[in-house]
């Protein structure tokens, strides 16, 4: 319970009081297992407003109000970390390496938003509106099942290259994870995502195209290996991970399923 709590107060902004025990960093580090589960309730959060929305607004509105509550519930946060992400990769390279990194790390550290981030966010926001424009008309099951795995699947890209990762620098925030997660937490989160994608994968088994489930089972594998390259692509440019590229993990990722699952229905159709 107090990892959930902990997890709701990191990646949300959902008022919650205070624990009521001192919580320490390891705690911090524990409530990573509880990443994919908050993930799974910004997703029914996702479902619920957009049948809410689509009672009183044209569809392409409402998934637009279905992306700002997306953003809004976390507060921005992964959408920052993609903008700083960018605005880092945009760095030109002077052919020295160790400069490059420090001048990267500089600019992801500036609390200044450059050009490339903010054209990163609105692309990004863009594909997403389209991609889930896409599913809806092509699957409702599909589409539904999108909204409530997004969040999640982001959270499992970040979580399940956590154990692997190393800190591109000894502060901020993602050093409490990085290279610090276990066993323990990937079991939970990775249990936690199995039994939310066991609910397409079987119970709209029906309106999906035939062998769904194996689609809907492979995708953690699918989204680790993507994670697993962003990883090694930011360890070369930063020399690691922190905050800053961990949600750009989450936003990428969640990008990542939604592609997937079009292309899936492309070729289920063929």
């Amino acid at each position: 319970m107090k990892s959930l709590w902990l997890a709701l107060v990191f990646l949300t902004i959902v008022p919650l009081p205070a624990w009521r025990t001192p919580v320490s960093e390891r705690d911090l580090t524990r409530s990573a297992g509880a990443f994919v589960l908050v993930g799974g309730l910004q997703g029914l959060l996702l479902v619920a407003t957009d049948l809410a929305a689509g009672w009183f607004f044209h569809p392409d509105l409402a998934l637009w109000l279905v992306l700002l509550v997306a953003v809004l519930v976390s507060g921005g946060f992964h959408q920052d970390g993609l903008a700083d992400t960018f605005d880092a990769l945009a760095v030109k390279s002077s052919g020295d390496d160790d400069a490059d990194r420090e001048r990267r790390l500089a600019a992801m550290k500036d609390s200044a938003t450059g050009a490339i981030g903010m054209l990163a966010v609105f692309f990004l926001l863009l594909l997403k509106f389209q991609a889930l424009k896409s599913l809806s008309h092509n699957s409702y099951a599909a589409y539904y099942s999108s909204l409530l795995l997004l969040p999640a699947l982001g959270k499992w890209a970040m979580l399940s290259v956590m154990p692997a990762a190393v800190p591109s620098r000894p502060d901020g925030l993602g050093r409490l994870f990085l290279g610090k997660v276990g066993r323990r937490q990937l079991l939970w989160g990775g249990a936690t995502l199995l039994g939310l994608l066991l609910v397409p994968a079987l119970l709209l088994a029906a309106y999906l195209p035939p062998f769904s489930w194996a689609f809907y089972l492979a995708l953690p594998g699918l989204l680790h290996l993507w994670g697993r390259w962003l990883m090694a692509m930011f360890h070369r440019r930063f020399g690691g991970l922190n905050g800053d590229s961990l949600g750009a993990l989450n936003e990428l990722g969640e990008l990542f399923f939604l592609l997937a699952v079009l292309i899936w229905l492309r070729l289920s159709i063929w």
